[in-house]
């Protein structure tokens, strides 16, 4: 039987990158393959654990706990019958809602291939205050039925910052553990472990507008032909940041560069830039996906592309049925 491990939480809070910390704890006789939902973000963070020499599979265009619920299902199913796997890695778009994911994993058609093993929500410590304020139900939801709750960021909170959170975490879910330290401190045995935790959570009852506060959440992604250094990327994220172009809670995107690519991360204002090798991707896969409100589709092409015609790749509104 293959073993589920669900990885979820908030756009930008740190879910791919603590799946390849995750990663690293197989030896080889395992076989372990990711399952990538991002709503609408052009399959950025599959290409990250690609480059890990992972087996990725990637549902796009929609979120596994409501429009691809079937698409998610089925995916489920050939995963492990065309890969056997040990282990199936779950990383569901940061505007999923886990509780609905779990049942779709625990419905008929399915168990007898698989079971859940793991529940790790990941905490974005820097923006959880906020986010917990702004999304209410629906935030509450990725804590409350997780059974591991892991603080990312946490270097850059302060020690009463990390007390709050830990306190505001234990009111919503007092049986969840929490991890709450820099990740390069977790050892090994200590990640496989919540790999094979004890599942720990309740048959949630939702809310039936749950959706709601998220419903004016839409998603751009457009190709990107132009050549951008890193100083005129950093100036762009810092316009993003004043708001040229709408209320931007989530951005990330491949970039061509001067002999070298361009990765960029942002989230509510914080953002990095790493480089990669010029072979790491093909020419199609040069883009940038940004989600929030009052998204300006034609201010964010001039940003990246100049003010020529708009190559748009993907827009999508979040609706929950």
């Amino acid at each position: 039987m293959t073993n589920i491990c669900i990885v979820s939480g908030f756009l930008g809070a740190g879910k791919t990158t603590f799946i390849k910390k995750l990663l690293k704890v197989f030896n080889p006789s395992y076989r372990v393959v990711v399952l990538e939902n991002e709503f609408g973000e052009e399959g950025i963070d599959g290409e990250v654990i690609k480059e890990e020499g992972y087996d990725v599979i990637e549902l796009e265009q929609g979120c596994i706990c409501c429009s691809l619920k079937i698409n998610f299902l089925k995916a489920v199913q050939d995963i492990i019958l065309k890969f056997n796997p040990s282990y199936i890695i779950i990383e569901p778009t940061g505007l999923g809602v886990l509780s609905e994911i779990i049942k779709v994993i625990e419905c008929k058609e399915l168990k007898e291939m698989c079971k859940i093993t793991s529940l790790i929500t990941i905490i974005d410590g820097l923006n959880y205050e906020d986010e917990l304020e702004a999304f209410g139900d629906f935030f509450q939801d990725q804590i409350k039925s997780a059974n591991t709750l892991v603080v990312s960021k946490t270097l850059e909170i302060s020690s009463e910052t990390k007390k709050r959170i830990v306190n505001s975490l234990e009111n919503i879910n007092k049986d969840a553990g929490i991890i709450v330290k820099s990740w390069d401190e977790i050892e090994n045995k200590q990640l496989f472990d919540l790999l094979n935790g004890k599942i720990k959570y309740k048959n949630i009852q939702l809310n039936k507008n749950i959706g709601d506060t998220i419903k004016n959440i839409r998603t751009v992604s457009i190709k990107c032909d132009k050549e951008i250094s890193i100083k005129n990327l950093q100036e762009i994220l810092e316009k993003l940041k004043i708001g040229y172009a709408g209320e931007i809670i989530r951005a990330k995107g491949f970039i061509r560069s001067y002999n070298c690519i361009l990765h960029f991360n942002y989230v509510k204002g914080h953002y990095d830039i790493g480089k990669r090798k010029e072979d790491f991707l093909n020419n199609d896969l040069f883009k940038v996906c940004f989600i929030g409100k009052s998204l300006s589709i034609h201010k964010i092409n001039i940003l990246f592309n100049g003010a020529g015609k708009i190559k748009i790749k993907k827009i999508l509104k979040l609706n929950r049925s």
